[in-house]
């Protein structure tokens, strides 16, 4: 028995060894990223024709769209900037806000009044943006007024296109990372 015993022990010694060996502790790192804002108004990018938050898919375009010539502009998609609750937000009767949009790669364009793209991708387009008047909105500057809701939702709509910045556009992805600005009474 006592040979038996011995078995055991050395058995289960051995057992715990393979183990332990086969679970050792593995290391990592999680990032988690956020932002703490002041926002009392909470503004979202949106698709008009859905609601769904974005990011807004411009969709494909053939490099002929432009025609071999600069300043030509392509494709486009509406989007919109919602505020969801004017009353929560204070607005009163008859008060308005403008937007200004820049983009993080920059200006493009003739007098850099267009949306500049992320590099390694198409090469010789922008991104123009227009109010719901078809109004260019210019990199930089403020839209025009769009009346606020004082009471429910309000959606500032737009429109964004490609724009040829030169005559040989070149075929590729397109990534615009366009910040905004609302001016708010």
């Amino acid at each position: 028995m006592t040979k038996s015993l011995l078995a055991l022990t050395l058995g289960l010694a051995a057992g715990l060894a393979g183990t332990s060996a086969v679970a050792a502790p593995s290391t990592g790192q999680i990032n988690f990223t956020g932002n703490i804002n002041t926002n009392t108004c909470p503004i979202d990018p949106i698709d008009p024709s859905t609601g769904a938050p974005g990011p807004i898919f411009m969709g494909d375009v053939a490099v002929a769209d432009f025609g071999g010539n600069a300043d030509q502009e392509a494709g486009g998609r509406e989007f919109a900037l919602r505020i969801k609750d004017g009353a929560a937000c204070g607005f009163t009767a008859g008060e308005t806000a403008t937007v200004q949009f820049t983009s993080t790669h920059g200006n493009a364009g003739t007098d850099g009044k267009y949306y500049g793209i992320q590099t390694g991708g198409a090469e010789g387009v922008a991104l123009a943006i227009k109010d719901n008047d078809s109004t260019h909105v210019d990199h930089g500057t403020d839209s025009k007024a769009y009346p606020l809701n004082e009471t429910g939702e309000t959606r500032m709509v737009f429109n964004a296109k490609y724009r040829s910045t030169t005559a040989n556009v070149v075929g590729g992805p397109v990534i615009a990372n366009i910040n905004f600005v609302v001016a708010l009474p």
